[in-house]
């Protein structure tokens, strides 16, 4: 319960009208008129009507006091959050030599009447290189390390020469492998492929039964690659292949060595491949582009803001605000004495540790502020400065720094498209995924609110609540589960003493109905709870990052509902039905609590039962079966009438099948 604040003074308007005209009787017995309309009367309403504003504002004080303390406490109001998107350049045709896009490389969306374009900043170098093939392979599934057979790419220069892709017949699982030399991560790579003669007979061409992936090492194995385009048919005419992969790890597969990228032949229910495809004539690899993490934000260089006037305490603005996060290597303080060499001052979050020669500033995110160390009076009559303070007619240069962020930076896919500047061999730009991660400074009344979790865990990651906290904090996650030791992580054996397992659900673009190709942890979102947790736990920990494993959950039921019920009642009610069923089942919004499924909680088949019984002119529930379907697998396997999962494991919705009819039907 909080400690109630006490008001200073509960008179209101009226109080104050009835207080006053129960004295005037004995200050001005004369006057006997004390109808509204007097004169007299008017004024009293109006002195009570600003006295009531004055005891508003007084009663404001121990509010104002509140805020204070929690200045004092070291509580800052958050800055913004800037938006962060993958953002994928293209080249203007294949080059021979590695281009590389500098960190700082800015791409905006299209300016608007309404609205000026969204700035986004590369948050690293992009080296786009051109690929060296060392081999080709074919590898049967079922035969383990003896199904591999080598091909040899330059006999499709000789007349009359081709390479059977995958083994005849080709199963699902085979593969297809190529063996790169050097490490194409997060490059769009072009395949340009001869298929003359269509030999991949039995197939949807429009889509055709097979996944590109790419081998990220033993633990998270082969991972899929976004097909951007494929004009070959499923191997069944010449044309492209254009992939955009994702980060590579070298493998050793056939006794190579190399970065590989695979076609894995996948399993669909009424398209298979007969026979096996065949390259001819011709098979090249190249790089039309690359794709690098980007933030939403302006870099700003070399800003003056002022000149010393040779006294402690000194305040300087920025031109721009709010200011992104700083990286003290690059972005920083610097200060030109009048007769000396320029020195670069470091920031501090307060000046509680600094001595009198320590060249320190404070910065506030929010509204630009540079403040300088102060001096305070101390008892001998000397003053002590917290920090140094530079000569006078110093001039002070902020390096660089970045500003921008919010809400307004979470783009929808495609809308990143726009070249702030002509880069030599770059054609265009756009973003494949949305913008994630924006968020407006935090408001007064949430820092209020969140002052006792702040202070409870101290900017600290201890417990697992701590974690989790701090965990969530990160921009573009969701939610987050710590798992203790004795828990079990996966495949990984029980947690031991010093270990912790973050479980994070990454946010995604459209959480009613969540895709499992959109549950994904990027490296770059990896890195950065990495980072944020690293700062934050106690020494010695060692942190891991994980995905959930998610059950996708497929629900079968039929309805019964009135003998007399209109026809376009049954459309209805299995419309509420199903939204009640992609409701509940939701990692993100589902659950009891509608908070999200939670981490570890089985799922009972009664529970479906009372959730769609409850739908209004629902007779009765006829059957429920629950299905299980998990990603890679032939098909759904029966689920039990309670499914039981782990600790780090997540339920989510599948394609449900509702049928509706009436009772004497």
């Amino acid at each position: 319960m909080p400690i109630p604040a006490p008001n200073i003074d509960n008179r209101r308007f009226q109080d104050l009208v009835d207080e006053a005209k129960r004295l005037i009787p004995q200050f001005c017995p004369e006057w006997t008129d004390h109808n509204v309309s007097d004169p007299g009367i008017a004024l009293v309403e109006l002195f009570a009507w600003m006295t009531e504003s004055l005891l508003y504002r007084a009663n404001q004080v121990p509010e104002k006091h509140y805020i204070k303390f929690l200045e004092m406490l070291g509580i800052r109001l958050e800055p913004p959050r800037s938006a962060r998107a993958p953002v994928t350049f293209y080249l203007s045709g294949p080059q021979s030599g590695e281009i590389t896009m500098p960190l700082g490389t800015e791409a905006a969306t299209i300016r608007t009447e309404t609205a000026p374009a969204t700035v986004f900043t590369t948050q690293g170098d992009l080296t786009i290189r051109p690929p060296v093939v060392r081999g080709a392979f074919t590898h049967r599934a079922n035969l383990g390390n003896d199904g591999w057979v080598t091909h040899d790419l330059s006999r499709l220069s000789l007349p009359e020469q081709s390479i059977i892709m995958f083994p005849n017949p080709p199963s699902p699982g085979d593969a297809f492998l190529l063996a790169l030399e050097n490490d194409l991560s997060h490059h769009v790579l072009g395949l340009i492929v001869g298929c003359e003669r269509a030999g991949g007979a039995g197939i949807n061409p429009a889509n055709p039964p097979w996944q590109w992936e790419v081998w990220q090492g033993d633990m998270a194995r082969w991972v899929p690659c976004a097909l951007e385009q494929d004009t070959t048919g499923g191997f069944n005419q010449d044309g492209d292949i254009v992939l955009r992969l994702p980060a590579m790890l070298l493998g050793q597969f056939a006794g190579v060595e190399a970065y590989w990228v695979r076609c894995r032949l996948t399993e669909q229910k009424d398209y298979r491949y007969e026979v096996s495809p065949e390259l001819q004539r011709h098979f090249r690899m190249e790089s039309r582009g690359g794709t690098v993490a980007a933030r939403h934000a302006i870099t700003v260089k070399d800003e003056i803001v002022g000149q010393s006037d040779g006294h402690a305490g000194q305040v300087f603005k920025l031109l721009n605000v709010p200011v992104l996060s700083r990286d003290a290597a690059t972005d920083h303080l610097i200060v030109q004495p009048p007769d000396g060499a320029p020195e670069v001052w470091r920031e501090v979050e307060d000046f509680a540790d600094s001595g009198p020669d320590d060249r320190s500033y404070t910065l506030d995110s929010v509204d630009g502020t540079i403040a300088l160390g102060p001096s305070l009076l101390q008892p001998d009559g000397t003053v002590y400065h917290f920090g140094a303070i530079p000569p006078k007619g110093s001039v002070l240069t902020f390096s660089r720094y970045l500003y921008g962020g919010g809400v307004i930076g979470n783009v929808p896919r495609g809308a990143i498209s726009i070249l702030k500047a002509s880069i030599p061999y770059i054609a265009q730009v756009r973003n494949h995924e949305p913008a994630l991660g924006g968020r407006d400074a935090q408001s007064v009344e949430d820092a209020k609110v969140r002052a006792a979790q702040r202070l409870r865990s101290h900017a600290r990651a201890v417990t697992a609540d701590d974690f989790e906290f701090h965990t969530a904090q990160v921009p573009g996650i969701a939610r987050a589960r710590c798992l203790a030791p004795g828990e079990q992580p996966g495949d990984s054996g029980s947690i031991k003493p010093g270990q912790v397992f973050m479980i994070v659900l990454p946010q995604v673009d459209t959480p009613e109905r969540p895709r499992p190709e959109d549950i994904v942890l990027s490296p770059e979102m990896r890195a950065s709870v990495l980072d944020y947790v690293h700062a934050r736990c106690v020494m010695g920990v060692a942190v891991e990052v994980r995905l959930p494993e998610v059950i996708y959950v497929s629900v079968k039921a039929e309805l019964r509902v009135g003998i007399q019920s209109h026809p376009s009642l049954a459309q209805e009610v299995k419309r509420r039905a199903e939204a009640a069923l992609y409701a509940f089942l939701n990692p993100y919004t589902g659950g009891p609590a509608k908070t999200g499924w939670p981490f570890g909680r089985d799922l009972y088949l009664s529970e479906i039962y009372g959730l769609i019984q409850r739908i209004p002119s629902v007779e009765y529930v006829e059957g429920v079966r629950l299905e299980i379907l998990e990603p890679g697998a032939p098909g759904p396997r029966p689920a039990p009438p309670r499914v039981t999962v782990s600790v780090h494991t997540l339920i989510c919705s599948a394609q449900h099948e509702v049928t509706v009819t009436r009772a004497d039907e």
